[in-house]
């Protein structure tokens, strides 16, 4: 997508993190930003305008809507909503998720699914109400937020890591369904960042030769992808060795550097999910 000037961006999970700042990265190129979040406060009247400043002070319109990914019926109303406030969107981008940390039989079957529904769900939830109006539109783009976790082992976060495999498969599946169903017009992107420092996973350890990513420098890389479409945002530059490596190293060598690199170790001192 060339041009964002008076494209309408839906977020998901937008009220903070990398979604507040793939806000503001999109409205710098002059897109109108739709923020949809679980968070009641983030749209209380009195903090609302606060809270989106940095988006309006870029001389965009900035909307809000209070939504839960994994509840059906209330994105339904909250799409008729938009189409009435604002009218259709152009770009969608299914950031709202969740982590629980921990040995796995040390976590609830709850949280478990709760992982599941959120992260994986809430994707196939948003676009089978929204991906209608995406096709409508003469050019469109969804972006859907996976991790790198879901190339590899990640002890201590086995929901959280298999519920963003499933993003990537999901996405790459849809996207050539699209294609084959006459609309190659609706871009797709997969977004599959190691740590990012959003509070999300505090107090994790990062693995040799994998930075913590700043939210500005990968909500940049988002929308630089959208504008030239491309498929994937693999950040930083190691993940991309990620799936070389599974196919070609012996098991024990890969499992011997995920382990002195301390990719398998990272999540072992995880604290929580701080909010910034």
């Amino acid at each position: 997508m060339k041009n964002f000037q008076n494209k309408h961006v839906l977020i998901t999970g937008g009220a903070r993190g990398i979604g507040k700042q793939i806000g503001v990265e999109f409205a710098k190129k002059g897109a109108n930003i739709i923020i949809c979040d679980l968070d009641k406060k983030f749209f209380n009247p009195e903090e609302f305008k606060s809270n989106i400043k940095d988006i309006e002070n870029l001389g965009v319109k900035c909307f809000g809507y209070q939504l839960d990914v994994t509840n059906v019926e209330e994105i339904k109303t909250i799409r008729e909503q938009i189409l009435k406030d604002i009218g259709k969107i152009d770009i969608i981008v299914n950031n709202a998720g969740i982590v629980f940390g921990g040995k796995f039989l040390e976590l609830s079957i709850d949280q478990h699914k709760k992982t599941y529904d959120v992260n994986t769900q809430g994707i196939i939830n948003m676009l089978h109400v929204f991906l209608p109006d995406l096709i409508s539109q003469q050019e469109s783009h969804i972006v859907n937020i996976a991790s790198a976790s879901g190339f590899t082992a990640l002890p201590g976060g086995a929901s959280y890591a298999s519920s963003k495999a499933a993003v990537s498969s999901f996405s790459e599946s849809l996207r050539i369904e699209l294609i084959k169903e006459g609309h190659k017009h609706v871009g797709m992107t997969i977004v599959s960042p190691a740590y990012v420092n959003t509070g999300m996973f505090d107090g994790v350890k990062e693995p040799t030769f994998i930075p913590m990513l700043t939210t500005e420098k990968l909500a940049k890389k988002i929308v630089q992808a959208v504008n030239k479409n491309k498929l994937f945002v693999l950040e930083p530059a190691f993940i991309k060795t990620i799936p070389l490596l599974k196919a070609v190293l012996p098991r024990f060598i890969f499992d011997f550097l995920g382990n002195i690199l301390g990719g398998f170790n990272s999540m072992d001192v995880w604290k929580g999910h701080n909010k910034k």
